[in-house]
């Protein structure tokens, strides 16, 4: 193998075999990854903290760990704490910090074999729907640099959609891995909530924030879930067999489903054709397969599902927001924050822990309700996103937005505005882009989004699919399908040809 013109061709786990059977190195793919980085890199800004310290450390006691063993990999840089290593969480404020150590996260990836070589970017605190923030700035798309890669995992989708690495770590808390997934044109994948037995985010957006990876293939994700769930650990006795793995179940042909078709978002939003089209071919495909497709509506109310969202999202980014001024021993006023998020952490002063306990009530139930949902139907097929890829700037308050945002802060009352009628006004304009994403998050259901359209204009548009919570292997078993009848690996932006 030629390690420099062969290594986009490969995923995760073929290059891992590879490096397996000898016929590559790792330090050999560590230098194809990072030549690859230094060609797209300046295009995109997609990695934006380099590791290449740790990485020659990694390859030099590499050994035989895992199934990616030998892999290069890039980390997003949010609540991911390598030692040493700038952890800014996309915000000036943080820009030096350094975590003393690992996280148990962080040295599970190490003690895994994976080459980590870089941090990507992402918005600060991981709460906009765009990566793009005040210490680096945005990531563009790479399918149109004109736009931006989506949040807020953007930079790690953009360097997968680019092969700088097959598999990037990325993390999800109302649709950060699924969204930037259709932007960039790469299977994205969000599993059920709890499933990472290394990283505990039960306190991150109230259990809303999950991670794992996005890829190019569908067997990598299937792969790296097993590891982390530990479905890879020999210790089962006798009267507990090990369950299926992710992978072996990926291998296996999903049963006939019945799959709900829902066009509509959960709350009133115009839905662009694209996006549309994106879910109706999926349809069209699963039919081919012999699933069954049916058009549905919602089961519940989706305006008191996003009121309860946002509301957790501004009690959690209060304390975000504390908990940051806490670590770098600065008041809050000194922290140097966006205009957005000092909004935000200032009216979520005013959400009791009475109301985030009311809204958590309204969480349970609205997952109550998809339960029954899903006693009819099998997978829920969506568009991922209501919106083709936006311009870095397209969430960005106008002027005189900014002007009454900073009106509100001068005069010290912001936590007096959380109310319904605010929520509301927040919603009209936070689900034009992602209405669909927030459910599954909310409920804690497994979601994906896979790459099977492309528009007119060049620019893929991911479709969602959601199952039952814990029902993780029948959407792999579905996207392993659909990866068949519409291969999407040859799928390379324009920028990465020749």
């Amino acid at each position: 193998m030629n390690p420099f013109s062969e290594y986009p061709q490969y995923d995760a786990l073929g290059l891992a075999q590879l490096v397996q059977s000898g016929e590559v190195t790792a330090g050999e793919l560590l230098k194809a990854a990072q030549v690859r980085l230094a060609e797209f890199n300046p295009l995109l800004n997609a990695v934006v903290t380099p590791m290449d310290e740790l990485a020659e450390s990694l390859v030099k006691n590499l050994g035989n760990r895992g199934p990616f063993t030998g892999v290069p990999f890039l980390v997003k840089d949010l609540m991911l704490r390598f030692a040493g290593v700038t952890m800014s969480n996309g915000s000036v404020a943080m820009k030096d910090y350094r975590p003393a150590a690992d996280s148990e996260m962080a040295a599970r990836l190490n003690a895994a074999g994976l080459i980590t070589f870089g941090k990507t970017n992402n918005s600060e605190l991981g709460a906009s729907g765009l990566a793009n923030n005040a210490v680096f700035c945005s990531t563009c798309n790479p399918w149109d640099l004109s736009l931006n890669s989506g949040g807020s995992s953007g930079g790690s989708a953009a360097a997968v959609a680019t092969r700088i690495v097959p598999m990037a770590y990325a993390s999800d808390g109302g649709g950060s891995i699924r969204l930037p997934a259709s932007y960039c044109g790469i299977f994205g994948f969000k599993p059920s909530r709890g499933l990472n037995r290394f990283e505990d985010l039960s306190k991150a957006w109230g259990g809303a924030v999950v991670s794992h990876v996005c890829t190019i293939s569908v067997r990598d994700s299937a792969a790296y879930l097993d590891w982390v769930s530990g479905n890879t650990d020999q210790a089962y006795s006798a009267t507990k067999p090990p369950p299926q793995s992710y992978l072996s179940a990926a291998t296996q042909p999903a049963k006939r489903l019945k799959i709900a078709l829902i066009k509509q978002a959960p709350v009133e939003t115009l839905i662009h054709r694209d996006c549309l089209s994106a879910a109706a071919k999926a349809a069209k495909h699963c039919e081919a397969l012999g699933h069954v497709v049916e058009e549905a509506v919602w089961n519940f109310d989706g305006r008191e599902l996003m009121r309860a969202f946002l509301t957790v999202i501004f009690y959690y980014t209060t304390r975000d927001v504390a908990n940051m001024a806490q670590l770098l021993e600065l008041t809050e006023p000194e922290l140097a924050i966006e205009l957005n998020t000092r909004l935000l952490a200032a009216i979520g002063k005013g959400v009791s822990d009475e109301q985030l306990q009311q809204a958590l009530v309204v969480w349970q139930r609205i997952a109550a309700r998809l339960a029954d949902f899903h006693r009819r139907y099998d997978i829920i097929l969506t568009p991922t996103v209501a919106k083709p890829p936006l311009a870095s700037d397209a969430l960005d308050p106008n002027v005189v937005e900014r002007w009454l945002m900073l009106g509100l802060l001068a005069t010290g009352l912001a936590d007096k505005l959380f109310s319904d009628r605010l929520l509301d006004a927040i919603i009209s304009k936070a689900v034009q882009q992602t209405p669909f994403t927030p459910l599954a998050n909310i409920t804690g259901q497994p979601a994906m989004s896979v790459p099977l359209y492309w528009s007119g204009d060049g620019l893929p548009h991911g479709a969602q699919f959601m199952a039952a919570a814990g029902h993780d292997r029948l959407l792999l078993q579905l996207a392993a399908q659909l990866e068949q009848i519409e291969p999407w690996k040859h799928r390379i932006p324009p920028l990465c040809h020749p």
